[in-house]
């Protein structure tokens, strides 16, 4: 499969502190990519490398251009970002004047943009507060809304940065399931940088990240794995994770299992 995303050779300072030292990474166009380590890994510093907020040595291709100056504007055009502050990603006055500025912008067609706007408003579940001021949402409404006006353009590759920390575990999981549903049917590339252990189960590819360095990359199912890496780390796999690796072992199931219901089943049947 074909990369979206190349990093050759990076190499980044802050502060005099050297983050990354040729760092190598890439990211296959279609793929659902968990990033996960502790403060200080580098998780954060990554993201802003890829959306042109900080600038490096070395290379880096998104969409088969090079991420410089002249090619910035088109590159983002194609990337829905979401960062944990949601407040700093508001520019209206609504919450459906924000959704649609980007489209706006993009001299969208009225009636593809209310088109958009029921559908994703729907698919996130946010219709009810599309004529509110987001100064008056609650954290978790204003991160839903920063989703959706990310994902309403189409993107090719949709960034979430801790982006979904004040939802509720309800709604959380339920928009992770959307998200895994827009990967497979819209081919959308989704990078998803978390600190939330329980969130590692989506997606298909997990990469630990350590001191600026890549710890452990690949399926997620391979990389589990790895559990002394993890405990090394201090990262404490889900615990659906441990038991089902544990019922694998004593050969009560022949595959690594990371939904409870599916476990419950596949036990009885």
């Amino acid at each position: 499969m074909k990369n979206i995303i190349e990093m050759e050779n990076i190499n980044f300072s802050y502060n005099k502190n050297q983050i990354f030292k040729n760092l190598n990474l890439t990211f296959e166009k279609g793929s659902f990519t968990t990033i996960i380590g502790n403060n200080g890994s580098g998780k954060s510093t990554l993201i802003r490398l890829l959306v042109g907020l900080l600038v490096c040595e070395g290379k880096i291709n998104i969409n088969g251009l090079e991420l410089n100056h002249d090619n910035l504007k088109k590159i983002i055009s194609k990337i829905g970002v979401v960062f944990e502050n949601p407040d700093d990603q508001f520019v209206a006055e609504t919450v459906l004047d924000d959704i649609v500025f980007s489209l706006e912008n993009m001299q969208v067609d009225k009636k593809e943009i209310d088109k958009r706007v029921k559908k994703i408003s729907k698919f996130i579940g946010i219709e009810d507060i599309l004529d509110k001021e987001p100064h008056n949402l609650s954290g978790g409404q204003k991160q839903l809304v920063a989703l959706a006006s990310a994902l309403i353009t189409d993107p090719d590759i949709l960034i979430l940065d801790e982006a979904l920390t004040m939802i509720d575990p309800d709604t959380r999981i339920k928009i992770y399931k959307i998200l895994e549903q827009i990967n497979k049917v819209n081919k959308i590339t989704i990078i998803n940088v978390t600190h939330n252990m329980d969130e590692i189960l989506y997606g298909d590819n997990l990469i630990v990240m350590d001191k600026g360095n890549i710890v452990l990359n690949g399926p997620k199912e391979f990389v589990f794995l790895e559990e002394k890496t993890f405990n090394k780390l201090g990262l404490k796999l889900p615990f659906i994770v441990e038991l089902t690796t544990k019922l694998q072992y004593y050969g009560l199931i022949d595959h690594l299992i990371f939904d409870m219901e599916e476990l419950v089943n596949e036990i009885w049947k």
